[in-house]
């Protein structure tokens, strides 16, 4: 709709050059939510529907910048439709089980793993629009990271107008809420067409995983209301009341619309287009009215041009109608103020807030209350804060189905007679179809803690692995060891782990029901060098002692890069590199360049490089003897 007064709220403008039949139109980009009513969704898929598969099948083809997958959980750079990610058969343990954004348990929404770089979530080009018209385009977000998990980049959503940005989402914390996210923007004079786009805003790594859902694209309008005199019940057959459509704006073009409580589609009233419409006399029974509203005559009729009321609801009560109830004895229903409690035939007169009288008929039967049993019985959860607790009807007398099973004054459909729940108190109450009841307060008792534990504190020598373990008291689904630097399996219970420093591991576990516990162990690195030179060798043939060599721990010393021989006056007799490292290291054969080395005491250095990567040297002398 056009832009109505000012534009109190709005903060900022941005002015996007877009370019439509080839002349250039100014499409302005609004941050914040449209100010008042809005018109239907123009994005009718934007829910991403519903369905009773955990995961759509068949590639959607939303998201031009991702690969869609069947596969669960998405690898990087893939997305899924799917209505409930803690039904899936493995779920990465820093992920949020939960379902899509609304009331539909089946309802889909797209889940996205998007740690590659930037890519385009969605993408939709909207025809038929109307120029000089406000519209909104807002989408549901949630970071797909629980909170207090750390070392997450956080996902940043941009809201594209015609390929260029209008509006982002910012980081999207990681507080395990759906956040609404979106702007307002006008049409420039003459355009008609829109490419409305979702793009993944945040750099590529560990996290910058979301979900999405509710994606809409609205007109908006002025402020639209409706009030009604007189207001109350209206009796059928009296002067039906006046409708007053109040709307922030002076000029416009609207149509009156009703729709019977259960209906499914909205009605125009021919010639109903006043600001003001007297209700025609109607049946018995509940309605809804509203009203269309758009700037001219031409864009009422035009979906994606006009904006909707809200609506007010008019009930139309007969002028006699009879009510039929079944009570249990020493039960009452009340009527007109008075209750009755025994078999009989009542009638009471009403009178509206118009005058119009109604007369009501109570046709009432009261059953005998029988002597009903119910036995119920409990389980505890599996887990401390798990929620599968259960309340079961364990056995019944006096009554027989149907009958209706209620927790907490909550039905539990039948035939259902167990429901889970988490620890607690609560009433479990059966009552047939007369009302008659019997009720019992059950405790609800709390599994055990989750309780893991992992190896103590301990040191190694640099280079070498130690197995780490764990043992539970209940069984685990999933667990993560972090940091994963050094860890050869951070998503199995048990793993070998080889720190090159001092290091702390914590691993985090979980139960298929979401409880959790966690234990670490501080592994301490012995950076001493694992290296042992003697001091003496004879090179004379017998084989004992024929070379000087250095006695090594293969995983502590990586390689012997370089040994140097030197004779008392400081000169280079000997030189070898590059030797692999093993337990045991041939240096010298006691021979140089210019024949056999003479008896005496010489002087090495040994260069070598650790399993860190770091590169030390000994020193020292060996006596050769002959």
């Amino acid at each position: 709709m056009c832009a109505p007064g000012d534009n109190k709220g709005w903060t900022t403008r941005l002015f996007v050059l877009v370019f439509l039949a080839g002349q250039s139109v100014y499409s302005i980009a609004q941050t914040g939510f449209c100010g008042g009513n809005l018109g239907d969704n123009i994005f009718t898929a934007g829910d991403f529907g519903s369905g009773s598969q955990t995961v759509v099948q068949m590639d959607p083809g939303l998201a031009p910048g991702f690969q869609y997958t069947t596969s669960v959980p998405p690898d990087d750079g893939e997305y899924v439709l799917t209505n409930n990610i803690n039904a899936w058969s493995f779920v990465y343990p820093t992920w949020l089980r939960i379902g899509d954004n609304d009331v539909d348990p089946k309802g889909y929404m797209m889940v996205v793993n998007a740690s590659f770089a930037p890519g385009i979530f969605y993408e939709q080009i909207i025809d038929d629009l109307c120029e000089n018209t406000v519209y909104e385009f807002t989408a549901d977000v949630i970071n797909l990271i629980r909170k207090n998990t750390t070392g997450h980049i956080l996902p940043n959503v941009s809201f594209l107008i015609d390929d260029v940005v209008s509006y982002s989402s910012g980081p999207i914390p990681q507080d395990e809420f759906w956040h609404t996210y979106g702007f307002t923007f006008t049409t420039g004079p003459g355009q008609s067409s829109v490419k409305l786009t979702l793009k993944n805003n945040a750099p590529g790594g560990t996290g910058n995983d979301l979900a999405l859902d509710n994606i809409s694209f609205n007109a908006c309008g002025p402020n639209s209301s409706v009030s009604i005199e007189p207001a109350g019940r209206i009796c059928e057959n009296s002067l039906y009341p006046l409708l007053t459509a109040h709307i922030d704006a002076d000029t416009g073009v609207l149509q009156w619309q009703v729709i019977v409580e259960g209906g499914q589609f909205w009605t125009d009233i021919p010639g109903a287009t006043e600001r003001t419409h007297q209700i025609q006399q109607l049946a018995a029974g509940t309605y809804y009215f509203r009203y269309l509203y758009s700037n001219t005559i031409s864009s009422i009729d035009n979906p994606k041009c006009r904006i909707v009321s809200d609506a007010i609801l008019v009930e139309i009560v007969p002028v006699e109608f009879i009510i039929r109830d079944t009570l249990c004895e020493g039960m009452t229903v009340e009527l007109g103020g008075i209750e009755y409690g025994e078999t009989g035939i009542y009638q009471q007169l009403f009178t509206a807030s118009n005058g119009c009288d109604s007369l009501v008929t109570l046709d009432l039967v009261v059953f005998p209350d029988p002597p009903i049993i119910a036995d119920f019985e409990t389980r505890p959860t599996s887990c401390e804060g798990a929620d599968d607790g259960s309340v079961f009807l364990a056995s019944i007398s006096g009554t027989r189905p149907p009958f209706i099973f209620i927790i907490n004054d909550s039905i539990i459909p039948a035939p259902n007679t167990l429901i889970h729940v988490p620890a607690g108190t609560y009433t479990a109450r059966i009552e047939n179809e007369y009302g008659c009841f019997d009720e019992e307060v059950v405790i609800v008792e709390d599994g055990p803690p989750l309780d893991i534990k992992t190896n103590e504190d301990t040191t190694i020598v640099l280079g070498h692995s130690i197995l780490l373990t764990t043992q539970s008291n209940l069984p685990v689904s999933s667990a993560t060891w972090t940091p994963v630097t050094g860890v050869g399996c951070p998503v199995c219970l048990s793993t070998y782990v080889t720190p090159l420093n001092d290091q702390t591991y914590v691993i985090e576990a979980m139960t298929e029901d979401g409880c959790t516990d966690t234990d670490s162990i501080t592994i301490r690195v012995d950076r001493t060098p694992v290296l042992y030179v003697p001091n003496v060798f004879s090179p004379n043939g017998d084989q004992v002692n024929d070379y000087f060599s250095v006695t090594t721990d293969p995983l502590n010393i990586a390689s012997i890069d370089e040994v140097l021989i030197f004779d008392r006056w400081g000169g280079i007799i000997a030189h070898s590199a590059s030797l692999m490292s093993d337990e045991s290291v041939i240096l010298w054969d006691g021979e140089t360049p210019h024949g056999q080395a003479l008896t005496g005491i010489y002087v090495y250095l040994i260069t070598f490089t650790m399993a860190d990567g770091s590169t030390r040297n000994v020193h020292g002398d060996v006596t050769l003897l002959r």
